[in-house]
């Protein structure tokens, strides 16, 4: 029970996540995998079907409704409702006081490894060895089990998306300047390139980029240090101090010549989780992203531009140094521990990852399925006429990069500390209250003594 009430106390982190939206799509996938080909799913002696409660964070019109009626229509002993949670802090909040409260839950997403640990912790997610998860994994998932994420050694997720992240450019601002995306693009090309996008359209300033994502400064080291790039030594201690983190840090000199939106304003108006509202709106001619927030230039109703978008991938911390480490196996589902159904969830959360993948091109996903035609997947992703707003060869190139490595992040010491030091200790920095060698020895000293604390060490 104190376990539980310190999960529930200590839920609130800075969720990275990933969701999605657009119009339904109705794909045909050329081959069935097996939890089609197996036997419909039955409730024996039931005399009402069995309901499965399914939270994720995409909206539902983006893909779950349409595929939750794929599989209401051919298992009518099994029906699933889908609820949807926003991926910021207060919607995990709410899914964990459901979770806590013994709310009927018998799936859920998780976007964030922190709050996978924190779950498994709190005894909320059900080992999935025992269904034969691996195995599955291995046979429908690319890469096998490769890139899945184990807490304590044990299996509680399974991913049912990849998340390219890159950098997505206004490409009629390139043009127009004569501006050329340069192969194996180093961090000083992309400053140069927002130096570059930086001047005034129609009396408005449009800053070359703005330096955020997903809550914090764009994370160029990743992509060069690969998985579990925050920690050394098995996780013994952080790995703040190493030197690609420093052209992290070098982002508030582009803030400071005026070439990146000022912290103050991506502060004051929430773009510092996702910059698309300035980019859409042409205030900025780059942005760092995630393939699902592509949804968002679709939306020309709440989003309207008439600028097609290109792609380019994260660029290298200097000229030379390989940074293939560019996409997550993400949106992981987990099933519930306190579940009532939880053979029919298993064989829900099958389909979800097979031939109910489909559904979610909708909402921008990329499926993780191995059998996934990547030119049926790129045209239910980008939808009809796709010229007229992406650049679709760069979005291909980048986005679908077969020499791209996953990151899987497995050493979770720590993890929900870490993201709320390294978040407190960027604010500070990039209001200008502390040095640059001062931001970064803070966040390594605080973040080693989050681990110590947490290790009893």
């Amino acid at each position: 029970m104190k376990k539980l009430i310190a999960i529930g106390l200590t839920f609130l982190m800075t969720a990275s996540v990933f969701s999605g939206c657009a119009s339904k799509q109705n794909v045909e996938t050329p081959t069935k995998s097996p939890a089609a080909t197996a036997e419909k799913a039955k409730t024996p002696d039931a005399q009402e079907p069995v309901k499965l409660i399914v939270w994720g964070a995409v909206p539902a019109e983006s893909g779950p409704d349409a595929l939750a009626e794929a599989w209401n229509a051919e298992n009518p002993n099994i029906q699933v409702e889908y609820v949807r949670f926003v991926n910021d802090d207060t919607g995990n909040t709410k899914l964990d006081t459901a979770l806590l409260s013994g709310e009927q839950i018998d799936l859920y997403f998780t976007y964030n490894i922190g709050n996978m640990k924190k779950r498994v912790d709190g005894g909320m997610m059900e080992p999935l060895e025992g269904y034969g998860a691996i195995d599955f994994a291995k046979e429908n998932i690319v890469g096998g089990d490769s890139g899945l994420v184990k807490i304590d050694d044990v299996l509680y997720g399974l991913p049912t998306a990849k998340e390219p992240v890159g950098i997505m450019l206004n490409k009629n601002m390139l043009d127009a300047k004569g501006i050329v995306i340069p192969e194996n693009w180093t961090v000083e090309d992309f400053h140069e390139v927002a130096k570059q996008l930086t001047g005034e359209v129609d009396g408005k300033k449009v800053y070359g980029t703005s330096a955020y994502y997903s809550g914090l400064p764009i994370d160029f080291a990743a992509s060069v240090l690969g998985s579990d790039s925050r920690y050394k030594n098995g996780g013994a201690e952080s790995n703040f101090d190493a030197p690609e983190f420093v052209h992290t840090a070098n982002l508030k000199d582009l803030m400071d010549k005026g070439f990146a939106m000022p912290y103050e304003e991506v502060i004051t108006r929430k773009l510092d989780a996702y910059a698309h509202p300035a980019f859409l709106g042409g205030e900025v001619g780059s942005m760092a992203f995630s393939a699902w927030l592509l949804r968002y230039i679709k939306d020309l109703e709440n989003f309207p531009h008439d600028f097609v978008t290109t792609f380019a991938p994260m660029p290298t911390t200097q000229k030379g140094v390989k940074n293939p480490y560019q996409v997550t196996l993400n949106n992981h589902i987990s099933i519930n521990s306190n579940s009532k159904h939880k053979e029919e969830a298993w064989r829900f959360m099958q389909y979800w990852l097979t031939d109910g993948a489909k559904y979610m091109y909708a909402g921008g996903k990329i499926p993780v399925w191995n059998k996934t035609d990547a030119d049926e997947a790129t045209a239910g992703i980008l939808g009809e006429n796709p010229e007229k707003l992406f650049d679709v060869e760069a979005y291909k190139k980048v986005m679908l990069n077969p020499e791209m490595l996953p990151i899987v992040d497995t050493i979770t010491i720590a993890g929900p500390q870490i993201n709320q030091i390294h978040k407190e200790e960027s604010e500070i920095y990039f209001l200008g209250n502390t040095t640059k060698e001062q931001y970064l020895k803070n966040i390594k000293e605080r973040s080693d003594q989050a681990i110590k604390e947490e290790s009893g060490k």
